[in-house]
């Protein structure tokens, strides 16, 4: 094994290991905004990681190209989903008491 390969697959393993640990926070937290916020930091996080690891496995030819690929729409997508997801959870109100919301949600409430 080559310095290369290990480095990619501690970064996969590490990216594995982010995702598992969102998945315990998405069972652990009862509202759906500290859900949304937990599966959407750690989703991103993780996927940097496996994908750099896949990334750094493949070498910069035509597949580690469309990995990187991949890798930005995940980035510029991912965070724009969520924030939209939260942002008609705090509109319909539902799982939410209006003496939580504070400024801009209790107006569009």
């Amino acid at each position: 094994m080559t310095i290369r390969t290990i480095a990619a697959l501690g970064l996969i393993l590490l990216g594995t290991l982010v995702i598992a640990i969102s998945i315990l926070g998405l069972f652990r937290f009862r509202d759906a905004l500290e859900r949304i916020h937990a599966g959407a930091v750690t989703d991103t996080l993780g996927v940097l990681l496996i994908l750099g690891g896949l990334i750094l496995l493949c070498g910069w030819n035509g597949h580690g190209i469309k990995l990187a690929a991949t890798l930005v729409v995940l980035w510029a997508t991912n965070p724009i989903s969520s924030h939209l997801i939260a942002r008609m959870e705090l509109i319909t109100g539902r799982d939410i008491e209006p003496d939580q919301l504070t400024g801009e949600g209790e107006r569009e409430l």
